[in-house]
């Protein structure tokens, strides 16, 4: 009898282009025959394009997330390396000085090749579903012991559990061997089987979750009507064969024009990667490829960011990262490049990422060279779409490569999109007078049409420090809020550095007001990007390179204070466009102060 539990169906995987190693169908095989019936089993899922080897989901309980390796031990090692280093201390803000061990895995296939540790492997897939499931993130903010809803494990097929636990020694991985695949160990496998429920574990987060491990098909009632503008609809029509480039004006519609093709080739049965250089702004895509009127199967389309499509194909091949440098610049925008460029031209492709069409959204934030590597994963198809605003080019890219296409595919003219139509009018006419200011003769400046409905307020203020800025954002915040009734939800706050945005965001926490923020931790983790959504019901704070594509019915900016801060007119430009109604501006630069005078 076949299983009904088990996705796709067995006489699917039995037919899989690249069949299950033998390992995969050992483990997929037992769990089929010995989880409880309330177990769904998914193996090698969508997930977004990451496809992890068998991931089990209970409703009520949680999920669990295996990493299967058919390794001959006798062919790996390990090795240790220990230091130092300073932690927080439960319980008091002091901190204290703990031993960290971390080892790494070489293979013994060419002389002993460092490789990836396959503990690193799985818990890539546990940070990547976090980083699809912005509320479950969220939840784990507040709680860390919430992380027990997503549970990893690594099985080894040729070794016993003994062995395999004396290879990798980490207690926050379940790890076991062949051995332990028996009828009364179920529960050494899968540590919550007999598990009822969960009270960190919500029922409806399960079809967020099978969203990304078996993908829905979306039909074309799902899709809500969306008018396009007779330019709009003329760039979401598929161009197979074909490299474009099209120049967009803050507001006019390009993320929209990106959703609607992906959309559009997705329904033509076409693989579909769309990316961004921002972390999350591809929540943003993704939500307007939900309202899309075509059909088509979701898994057809893939999500990420620049650097998270590199990470996640290192990861899957087993490849080591290279040294990272002290040139951070250099180490993202040129040495992952270049490696990834190497060894997919050596036909290294364990995943096979092949995609027919690939729509680059900020395309001003993207290299030659990120161009030249993306090429070397399109199909016969040869399909691009590079949408770009040099406006809000906040890295200073040299961006001739897109002007002369010398050594591109790019062919004719810019396409343009001139007309903006999420600005209202009196913040148009002032993003284009900040535009003829401090960025003259760069990118387009949008014709001066009015087609938001909103009647906004623009305030300017000078303000001398960050401590008399704190005071006058809160009461700021405080009159949008009591005076017109705006939800906290509908407002953004945007900074320059991560370092006032923790600040500031403690200012308000003080006064018992809750955050949703993206601000990197001390330790450079990125942790808060991964729970920052729209949807969220707190008031949003963000650096200015975070939010941009972003988009939000009040903004309040506080300029930086520091008069040679890289690139600040081009960020300035974008802080100034992510309204669609109320602006604020809390300016600490000479420089704007003539021109905020007639605010």
């Amino acid at each position: 009898m076949q299983s009904k539990r088990i996705y796709p169906s067995w006489e699917e995987i039995e037919n899989f282009r690249n069949p299950l190693t033998e390992g995969e169908l050992y483990l997929a095989r037992y769990l089929d025959k010995y989880l409880p019936h309330e177990w769904e089993i998914y193996v090698q899922p969508y997930m977004n394009g990451d496809r992890p080897d068998i991931v089990i989901l209970n409703p009520n309980v949680g999920l669990m997330i295996f990493e299967v390796k058919d390794w001959n031990l006798n062919l790996y090692k390990k090795e240790y390396k220990k230091e130092k280093r300073q932690e927080k201390n439960n319980g008091n803000n002091g901190k204290k000085r703990i031993e960290y061990i971390e080892y790494s895995v070489y293979n013994k296939h060419q002389g002993w090749q460092r490789i990836r540790n396959p503990v690193h492997q799985v818990e890539r897939y546990r940070q990547n579903l976090l980083l699809y499931l912005p509320k479950l993130a969220e939840k784990i903010d507040e709680d860390k012991r919430r992380i027990a809803t997503i549970k990893i494990g690594l099985y080894f097929h040729n070794a016993t559990t003994s062995d395999a636990r004396e290879f990798i020694d980490y207690k926050f991985c379940t790890v076991i061997g062949k051995d332990s695949l028996s009828s009364k160990n179920i529960e050494s496998v899968v540590p919550d089987v007999y598990r009822s429920k969960s009270h960190f574990m919500k029922r409806d987060w399960a079809e967020e979750i099978r969203f990304w491990l078996k993908p829905p098909y979306h039909s074309v009632e799902q899709g809500q009507k969306i008018i396009l503008t007779k330019e709009q609809k003329r760039h979401i029509v598929p161009a197979p064969k074909q490299h474009q480039r099209l120049r967009g004006v803050a507001g006019s519609g390009k993320t929209l024009v990106i959703a609607q093709r992906a959309a559009n080739l997705a329904s033509q049965g076409k693989k579909v990667l769309i990316l961004t250089f921002n972390i999350t702004l591809w929540h943003y895509i993704k939500d307007i490829v939900q309202r899309a009127r075509y059909g088509f199967h979701w898994e057809q389309i893939e999500f990420n960011h620049f650097h998270g499509f590199c990470k996640n194909y290192i990861d899957e091949n087993e490849c080591k990262w290279p040294e990272n440098s002290n040139d951070k610049k250099n180490f993202f925008d040129v040495t992952i490049p270049d490696m990834i460029i190497n060894l997919m031209k050596k036909g290294v492709n364990k995943k096979n990422r092949k995609y027919d069409a690939i729509l680059i959204d900020e395309g001003q934030d993207f290299t030659k060279k990120y161009y030249e590597m993306l090429c070397l994963f399109l199909t016969d198809n040869d399909e691009i779409l590079l949408v770009a605003d040099e406006n809000q080019n906040i890295y200073c890219r040299e961006l001739g490569w897109l002007e002369n296409m010398k050594g591109t595919k790019f062919r004719g003219r810019w396409r343009e999109l001139k007309e903006s139509y999420r600005l209202p009018l009196p913040i148009l006419r002032q993003a284009n007078k900040f535009a003829e200011l401090f960025l003259p003769k760069i990118g387009l400046i949008p014709e001066m049409i009015n087609h938001s409905l909103f009647d906004p307020r623009l305030i300017w203020r000078n303000v001398k420090d960050f401590s008399e800025s704190k005071e006058k954002i809160f009461i700021a915040f405080k009159w949008l809020t009591k005076k017109y009734n705006i939800h906290p939800s509908d407002i953004v706050i945007l900074v320059s550095t991560n370092e006032e945005g923790r600040e500031l965001k403690k200012f308000f926490e003080d006064r018992h007001f809750e955050i949703n923020d993206v601000f990197e931790e001390k330790d450079g983790s990125k942790k808060n990007k991964y729970s920052f959504w729209m949807g969220d019901s707190r008031v949003k704070m963000s650096t200015i390179h975070s939010f941009k594509g972003w988009e939000l019915l009040n903004v309040i900016i506080l300029t930086p204070e520091n008069e040679n801060y890289p690139n600040i007119d081009y960020l300035m430009y974008v802080a100034i466009t992510r309204t669609r109604e109320n602006l604020i501006v809390f300016n600490r630069l000479k420089r704007y102060e003539k021109y905020g005078q007639d605010w």
